[in-house]
């Protein structure tokens, strides 16, 4: 009785074994099977390759500058003659220092080509900053109608500078023009006319079409140059185009 004792007591510890021993691979088999069943992983830190950029990248074409040549005959902003072969084109602003600047120092020796006729300058006044400029484009406009567009821009340029805001006040405009000499009445009439004041919206909104935002502007034969450069890039860019002629 004593040796099945001991046999019941050494066989439970074995069976408990045996069942363990079999959860235990029938839980491997169950990971072996699920390993060898899942699909390969795919290589996530491969690099995505996106689409291939373009061998060629087009450029916007650059404006035809020689397009804003006037060239018609009486254009109140122009002088030199309407055949030269060399047309500096140019756009300021009243209340723009840099645009004064230039007025004074290379516009007069821009001078001695124009009366050589070998240089045509055709103006366009834009308007940038803000109402002061507008009125004063208006008037120089209006002076120009009576063919002194040229002397009423260099005094709205005194000395190389601009005009306080005081001085550009209708009244003011017209205390100028009676300073030139010019008939008051008509300038008034024209600075108050939808025709003049069409015609500098209108190179307003040319200057703006062609890209000019910043003043002053130029082009020589239709080539751009910007900001008040020295005179000697202007005389040198005037020379060599009536060389390459």
């Amino acid at each position: 009785m004593a040796k099945r004792n001991q046999l019941l007591t050494w066989g439970v510890p074995i069976v408990v074994i045996l069942i363990a021993v079999a959860l235990i691979a029938y839980v491997l088999g169950k990971q072996q099977s699920s390993t060898e069943t899942q699909p390969a992983q795919t290589q996530t830190n491969a690099p995505v390759q996106g689409p291939s950029a373009p061998s060629s990248v087009q450029q916007p074409a650059r404006p035809d500058y020689a397009a804003l040549e006037r060239r018609i005959e009486g254009d109140p902003l122009a002088i030199g003659a309407i055949d030269a072969p060399v047309v500096l084109v140019g756009f300021s602003d009243y209340q723009c220092q840099f645009c004064a600047k230039w007025s004074n120092d290379t516009l007069p020796a821009l001078q001695p080509y124009v009366n050589a006729g070998d240089l045509r300058i055709e103006w366009y006044d834009v308007s940038i900053f803000g109402e002061d400029s507008h009125r004063a484009a208006l008037a120089a406009y209006a002076a120009g109608q009576q063919g002194q567009f040229w002397q009423y821009h260099a005094r709205l340029f005194p000395n190389g500078g601009i005009l306080d805001a005081s001085d550009l006040t209708e009244d003011a405009l017209i205390e100028h023009a009676a300073e030139l000499g010019l008939d008051t009445d008509q300038f008034a009439a024209d600075l108050a006319s939808d025709e003049v004041r069409q015609a500098v919206e209108a190179n307003m909104s040319t200057g703006l079409e062609y890209g000019v935002f910043s003043t002053p502007s130029f082009t020589i034969n239709g080539q751009p140059i910007v900001g008040a450069q020295p005179t000697p890039v202007f005389t040198d860019a005037v020379e060599a185009a009536i060389s390459a002629g």
